[in-house]
């Protein structure tokens, strides 16, 4: 096997400094996930609506929620930056944190994170990209020239190699149609009053009340309420569009004990509900106006 070419001394001592830097910045990152400087989160974000939360604190919050996962996330990295120090496994070592890195600059890009963070994230992206090029002979080598010295082609006749094709593309149509049907058919069956409601006074109280009322457009007939003490409860809701009818039961999908049953009435945005809450034999008139939620990036 015909050897790569060797580099000049420049390119050795650029070589090096890639190595040598990015090993240190990712000892850096790594400990600062161990010592807790990274992936801790404030009590005031904390305190906030998911739908208030800046993209940055969100990946604080999500990455920092397992300690055991930051570790493991950190312990990745050591093991990457020692690698990328001994020249024998310098390959290896940038061959495995290039995907890793890449959806670090993925995150602190979409998400928003600091642009001093990000700045770094995409340094160390491109130093282990440019070792990885100057290993370019010896990947190719191995990823493409001798990549079928184990299994090696064997020759078939059109029609099988059609076949394979055609299985190869089936698996992609099907992937791509089943998730479709589920995300649109199953998670979702929208209805008219699909969205978050705010329930202003009633004209007949009947028993207690919840401040906030969701119809979820991605979860399938899934009502939840809010009550005044801030906690959540899950039911079911199904509507009859024909007759304006409503229906809300105890379960999700299950339904069980009725809540409510009556009409709707939506008027731009407001939802009137009349009907028989709580098992209550009084008619009561519920009134709420549209919520509007949205994510802040």
């Amino acid at each position: 096997m015909e050897q790569p070419p060797q580099l000049g001394n420049i390119e050795r001592g650029w070589y090096t400094v890639l190595r040598y830097s990015v090993a240190l910045l990712l000892f850096v990152y790594a400990f600062a996930k161990l010592n807790g400087a990274q992936f801790t989160i404030l009590d005031s974000e904390l305190d906030k609506p998911m739908g208030d939360v800046s993209g940055f604190w969100l990946t604080w919050y999500y990455f920092g929620f397992s300690p055991v996962f930051g570790a493991v996330v950190a312990l990745a990295q050591i093991g990457g930056a020692i690698l990328l120090l001994f020249r024998k496994t310098v390959l290896a070592g940038a061959s495995i944190l290039v995907p890793v890195v890449v959806n670090i600059v993925l995150i602190d890009i979409c998400f928003r994170i600091d642009p001093g963070a990000t700045l770094v994230a995409i340094y160390i992206l491109f130093a282990l990209l440019s070792i990885l090029f100057m290993h370019k002979e010896e990947l190719l080598n191995l990823f493409w020239h001798s990549q079928n010295a184990r299994f090696p082609s064997v020759a078939v006749s059109p029609t099988i190699n059609a076949a394979k094709w055609v299985v190869r593309v089936s698996m992609i149509i099907f992937a791509a149609c089943f998730t479709y049907y589920v995300a649109n058919y199953n998670n979702r069956m929208p209805t008219p009053i699909d969205g978050a409601w705010q329930v202003n006074p009633v004209e007949s109280p009947v028993g207690v009340l919840p401040t906030s009322i969701y119809f979820e457009r991605n979860r399938a007939w899934m009502c939840v309420f809010r009550l005044a003490d801030g906690s959540f409860q899950t039911h079911d809701f199904r509507v009859d569009e024909s007759n304006k009818a409503l229906t809300i039961s105890e379960k999700w999908m299950t339904m069980g004990p009725v809540l409510f049953s009556g009409h709707y009435d939506l008027v731009g945005p407001t939802l009137t509900l009349t009907g028989n809450f709580a098992g209550s034999p009084q008619r009561c008139i519920i009134h709420m106006t549209r919520k509007t939620l949205r994510f802040r990036p």
